[in-house]
């Protein structure tokens, strides 16, 4: 039976609790990153001090263990690196963006394709060779300087291994980011689809002066919604750009005569009707 580690266990009931922070992303990220940070290099320490009984348990340990920490590591500083450094850009560009990490993850999947196979499959007929330090190859295998500083942390391939789950991490990242850019355009493609049959053909002072005594008499919400709502919903609905609203309100509260003259009009040709349904 593989041998439980306490700060193993303590380092995702802790990672849980950062994710669910109502923080800034970059500032979830850097504390993301820290704890695992922090956790490798506690685990360092604590295989000096906690041999392995088999050689079961230190495959284990360099085939899941580790990788899916350092795995989290890359993860986490490369998601940081990309808020930090992300195109101020369009959506297109931006989804452009995606495609090619996408890519450069794919090329170096194909790098060391067997082994991404190898550890996808779970496949086991090799792990002596690739997660036990005993191992000679491993200087054969990897270039990572730090294995030859510390050569009883690494194996030749746990490193490789934390390669093969960052792929995947980072790939349904992109793959989500793409899929919500889709979703905007989707939308935004809704929107003029679904564009209101109504156009406003009078002026837009004789809106401006029909929203504002909407707005003033409480037929709207019962007066509850502000002048600048309004003025949004009526902008949509008839398929006019209405701008410098207050401007407007204004040169219609200074008119010498007949300042409600829409209103007046619409009160006019309102009566007009009636009188003249009253005589058929």
């Amino acid at each position: 039976m593989k041998k439980s580690i306490p700060l193993v266990e303590q380092y995702y009931v802790q990672q849980k609790k950062h994710a669910e922070k109502k923080i800034p992303e970059t500032e979830k990220l850097n504390l993301q990153l820290e704890l695992a940070k922090e956790v490798l290099n506690d685990l360092r320490v604590y295989i000096r001090t906690n041999k392995f009984k088999d050689s079961d348990e230190e495959i284990d340990f360099f085939k899941n263990i580790k990788p899916n920490i350092y795995a989290d590591f890359i993860f986490y500083n490369s998601l940081l690196k990309y808020h930090v450094n992300k195109p101020n850009t369009t959506n297109s560009i931006l989804k452009n963006y995606f495609k090619n990490e996408l890519k450069k993850l794919e090329s170096k999947k194909r790098r060391n394709l067997k082994f991404y196979q190898y550890y996808k499959h779970n496949s086991a007929f090799l792990d002596h060779v690739y997660f036990l330090r005993e191992n000679k190859q491993l200087d054969l295998f990897s270039a990572d300087l730090s294995i030859h500083i510390d050569s009883e942390f690494y194996t030749s391939h746990d490193t490789l291994a934390a390669e093969v789950i960052t792929y995947d991490l980072l790939t349904n990242f992109y793959k989500t980011e793409i899929n919500k850019l889709k979703e905007v355009a989707s939308s935004k493609t809704k929107n003029i689809k679904s564009k209101s049959p109504l156009n406003w053909t009078a002026s837009k002072t004789d809106l401006i002066e029909l929203i504002y005594a909407l707005k003033i008499s409480g037929a709207v919400n019962t007066g509850h919604i502000n002048t600048k709502e309004l003025v949004t919903i009526f902008s949509s609905l008839f398929n006019i750009d209405v701008s410098n609203y207050y401007k407007t309100y204004s040169e219609i509260k200074n008119r010498n005569t007949e300042r409600s003259k829409f209103l007046n009009r619409l009160l006019q040709d309102f009566e007009a009707k009636l009188e003249y349904d009253d005589g058929i």
